[in-house]
């Protein structure tokens, strides 16, 4: 009798013992920026969704059914609580020392000037009193709009107000503080090379920023991933510290949030796909993940 029972507790514990973590291989077949987060201590249902912070109207994905999720949230996670604050932005973007020129010679002076007036229409004495205490990151985020066709739409924004309307608590993944920190962690001739950079690329910019629209559109987070990572540029070298370290910082409180109530997690897309990306990190930790299409 004891050896049957010893039998039986085998089979029924080798289940569980021999359950196996399910984790994405990479490339995956399923495409998906919306995912529903299950199984392990989650309390209820919790989702990612992977975002572009600015994006063309045409390639902005934001059906009912994705609305109607959201406001069933209790909380919204996103890597900054709310938007940001333009007098408090002021504090992370302004030179404590020295000036915006310092950074560069004068033959790349007189390009960032003639760049300024030609596709701002900003004159040198106006550049000069505008951006001369300014980090170079912030002129670099002049080209931005340059790099749409047309109207934009912001995720961010439409996320806090769905949260706003439905008495949704935010929650940061990350500060302001932090954010800006990584910039400030590159050298100055990395800060250089990320502006004129800009500047040389012109119509290439607007080119890689229609393929990525393009990529988002089909919903395929490790092609996004894998574009971003085969692009040039400071920011693709420094993978590690703007994605990979980032994503397994907001791990455990993703983590700590699923297991109070249901939780709506909003980070840029760039962040779901990959070998390091928030979909297989949080199925490493044995959570499963399915993608809903929208």
């Amino acid at each position: 009798m004891q050896k049957i029972i010893l039998f039986l507790f085998i089979l029924s514990t080798n289940g569980i013992f021999s359950q196996k973590i399910r984790v994405h291989e990479y490339p995956m077949e399923e495409n998906g920026i919306l995912w529903k987060i299950s199984g392990n201590n989650v309390k209820e249902t919790c989702y990612l969704f992977g975002t572009m912070h600015i994006i063309e109207k045409e390639y902005f994905l934001f059906p009912k059914k994705l609305k109607k999720i959201v406001e069933r949230s209790e909380v919204l996670m996103m890597e900054l609580a709310g938007m940001p604050d333009p007098v408090e932005a002021m504090e992370y973007v302004v030179l404590e020392e020295g000036s915006f020129f310092d950074f560069f010679t004068k033959e790349q002076t007189d390009t960032i000037l003639s760049w300024a007036l030609d596709s701002f229409g900003i004159d040198e004495p106006a550049f000069r009193t505008g951006f001369s205490k300014m980090k170079p990151f912030v002129v670099m985020q002049l080209a931005t709009p340059i790099y749409f066709s047309g109207e934009t739409e912001s995720y961010e924004r439409t996320l806090n107000a769905i949260a706003s309307e439905n008495e949704i608590e935010v929650l940061g993944l990350e500060t302001m503080a932090q954010q800006m920190a990584l910039f400030d962690s590159l050298s100055n001739q990395q800060q250089v090379e990320m502006l004129m950079q800009t500047i040389r690329d012109g119509d290439k910019g607007v080119e890689i920023v229609k393929q990525m629209q393009q990529i988002y559109t089909i919903q395929n987070v490790d092609a996004l991933f894998q574009f971003i990572a085969d692009s040039d540029g400071v920011i693709q070298n420094e993978q590690q510290k703007f994605l990979d370290d980032r994503n397994q910082n907001w791990i455990p409180k993703i983590i700590e949030q699923m297991a109070k109530t249901t939780t709506f997690v909003a980070v840029g897309a760039g962040h779901l796909g990959g070998p390091n990306g928030v979909i297989r990190l949080l199925e490493k930790e044995g959570y499963i993940l399915t993608p809903i299409k929208l």
